[in-house]
């Protein structure tokens, strides 16, 4: 039931639309299903020109007679009626379809003072200000007159008992073929919301469990070794508490006094290793004697080749 109450809500702030003025016709034509003049104006099938005065009254007012949807259609063109008036004319004619006998009949115009009686006590009823019944007349463009107009709304009056309440119960029933379209287009878009809503929850929930597995492997990961391994005075960082095994070989098994003396050792004429590593590029060189000048073995002279 809530989707209906919905439903109307939407439908009675929506604008009048042709499917509206339609089905007011199919309701206005099954209050009087027996009547032979409701197809006579769609079909152009006159009866015969009366004698007596008050018959040829008659036949003249059948022979500029609209077609209901026609004069339905120019009531609210001229009115500018709301929607929630005009909707409301359908309770008012389906209680006259139950109080009515089902073989009741009337004149060709019968259906077209149906619901223009319909139509008159419902603005009546549910707005502050309406139109009054002359200018009524004129909307239906010299159709109906004021007298016409004042009589018809009288009788309407007596049959209904003056009781011209309508409750929300009463609109959803006699306006469910109207409000089906839009209550399953609101329970479409319910359905679209609630799928997409739970997708967005499990996005969120598979990244709250990605950032927890996240947490888990930094405090469960060891951290890296910020204690340095000291080589010929460079300082060696461990990764994960893993050396290397040339730098463990190394570091464990060479000493500072085998270095110095593996450094002495070693050293050559022009060349020389020092403790830090570095390597200085032996130069090839001769010694070149000079009679000019003594000179001896530690400060010879040097030529390059």
């Amino acid at each position: 039931m809530k989707y209906y109450s919905k439903s109307l809500d939407i439908l009675m702030k929506s604008p009048v639309t042709d499917e509206m003025i339609q089905y007011l016709t199919k309701v206005t034509l099954k209050v009087l299903p027996n009547n032979k003049y409701n197809n006579t104006v769609s079909q152009h099938h006159y009866p015969s020109p009366p004698s007596s005065p008050n018959e040829l009254k008659t036949f003249q007012q059948q022979q500029r007679l609209p077609s209901l949807r026609a004069f339905i259609t120019r009531l609210v063109r001229y009115t500018n009626v709301y929607t929630q008036t005009l909707l409301t004319t359908a309770c008012y004619l389906n209680k006259l379809k139950r109080i009515l006998p089902r073989d009741a009949k009337g004149l060709p115009s019968t259906v077209h003072r149906l619901f223009l009686a319909c139509l008159i006590l419902s603005a009546k009823f549910h707005n502050d200000s309406s139109p009054l019944n002359k200018h009524w007349a004129k909307y239906t463009d010299g159709l109906f007159s004021c007298d016409d107009i004042n009589l018809m709304e009288r009788q309407l009056l007596n049959l209904l008992n003056w009781d011209l309440r309508v409750t929300e119960d009463d609109l959803i029933l006699d306006l469910q073929f109207l409000l089906e379209p839009i209550r399953e287009h609101i329970m479409k878009t319910e359905i679209q919301i609630k799928k997409r809503t739970q997708r967005q929850a499990l996005q969120q929930q598979q990244q709250q469990q990605q950032q927890q597995q996240y947490k888990v492997y930094q405090a469960t990961r060891v951290p890296i070794s910020t204690t340095p391994v000291h080589y010929n005075n460079i300082s060696i960082y461990s990764s994960n508490n893993k050396l290397h095994e040339r730098d463990c070989s190394i570091a464990s098994n060479m000493s500072s006094a085998t270095l110095v003396s593996s450094s002495r050792s070693s050293s050559r004429c022009g060349s020389e290793i020092d403790l830090n590593k570095r390597i200085i590029t032996p130069i090839p060189c001769k010694l070149v004697p000079d009679n000019n000048m003594t000179y001896s073995t530690s400060t010879p002279y040097i030529q390059h080749l």
